[in-house]
């Protein structure tokens, strides 16, 4: 009879599992949402920045060092940016980090300086494009 009802259970997780996908951690889920919004700040700034930054385009299995090289590029532009987003991107840099230590370390991805260099409205595009690509 327990038997029976703990099975009874589980399948009933795993059916409405199936039937409405497995929800994001809220955490994460939060994370990626205020990033992306962050990022809209900085979209004032594509055409007054000249900086050709390294572009990562891996897949989800390399989400880590994806963030990590977004994270290490953002570093740059620090001394390219108008005075009131500094603190828009100092709140980027801290989520991407904080983004990082949920997500597992992947094997076998590439360097940041493997990835070709482009310039910052492409970046920016590209690292928008992969944070709504981890909330799916």
């Amino acid at each position: 009879m327990c038997k029976g009802l703990i099975f009874s259970c589980i399948s009933a997780v795993m059916l409405l599992t199936a039937a409405y996908g497995a929800p994001l951690p809220t955490e994460k889920e939060s994370l990626l949402k205020t990033l992306i919004r962050d990022l809209k700040f900085l979209e004032k700034n594509k055409d007054k920045i000249h900086l050709d930054l390294y572009t990562p385009n891996e897949k989800q299995e390399c989400s880590w060092q994806t963030l990590q090289c977004y994270l290490t590029e953002m570093g740059t532009l620090e001394n390219e940016i108008e005075e009131e987003d500094v603190n828009n991107l100092q709140n980027i840099k801290k989520n991407l980090q904080r983004l990082m230590d949920l997500i597992p370390l992947g094997t076998g991805c590439k360097i940041c300086e493997a990835n070709d260099k482009k310039e910052f409205p492409v970046f920016h595009q590209e690292l928008n494009n992969f944070l709504i690509s981890m909330l799916k």
